[in-house]
């Protein structure tokens, strides 16, 4: 009897499959979904907001494992003109250090500082009536 009943609803229950299986498809989404979701987890998050620079200069935030402020992605350096790899490469070499020599001035006198740290004579205080001048 139940096979007679499989066999006289076929049409029924190949109607029954396939909604079940387009209701799996259409709950699933795309592979944007998962690119465009949100980090719910609170807790034990072991990334942080960094600044990406691409190659071009235009910057993005992503998520990354060491706490760091920018992030620069190399510059393919087959697709620089002949000045930019020149450029490139004369940052790169060491700058020549300029040595300055500083000349020591020893000449100091504190004879002409005396006036900051002790008054002068006419300005001393006095015990002349038991005041202060």
């Amino acid at each position: 009897m139940i096979g007679r009943f499989i066999h006289n609803s076929g049409g029924l229950l190949s109607q029954l499959r396939f909604s079940v299986l387009a209701s799996a498809v259409q709950g699933r989404g795309n592979a944007w979904r998962a690119c465009l979701g949100k980090i719910c987890r609170t807790q034990y998050l072991r990334h942080y907001p960094v600044t990406l620079v691409r190659p071009d200069g235009s910057t993005i935030e992503i998520r990354y494992l060491e706490p760091r402020s920018v992030v620069q992605l190399p510059v393919d350096v087959n697709s620089l003109t002949e000045e930019e790899k020149r450029q490139r490469l004369a940052a790169r070499k060491p700058k020549a250090k300029k040595i300055i020599q500083e000349t020591i001035d020893d000449n100091f006198d504190p004879n002409e500082y005396m006036k900051f740290w002790s008054p002068p004579i006419e300005q001393m205080p006095t015990k002349d009536n038991g005041e202060l001048r």
